[in-house]
């Protein structure tokens, strides 16, 4: 997959395997990949790059 592929957060929690609601509790308690909104809207999603994803794995591993 292209590393500059963006995801929303469902599929972002699909490429990792874990749940949606794990990827929004990383967000909001900073612990999560890097993320990013879409648009300056209250509603824009947020977004995962597949290589900001995968360089979080490989720093998880390393814990």
């Amino acid at each position: 997959m292209n590393p500059r592929a963006k995801l929303t957060t469902a599929q972002a929690a699909r490429y990792l395997g874990v749940s949606q609601r794990q990827m929004e509790r990383m967000r909001g308690d900073g612990t999560g990949p890097i993320w990013f909104k879409a648009g300056d809207a209250i509603n824009s999603p947020c977004m995962y790059e597949v290589g900001d994803l995968d360089v979080w794995v490989r720093t998880q591993k390393a814990k």
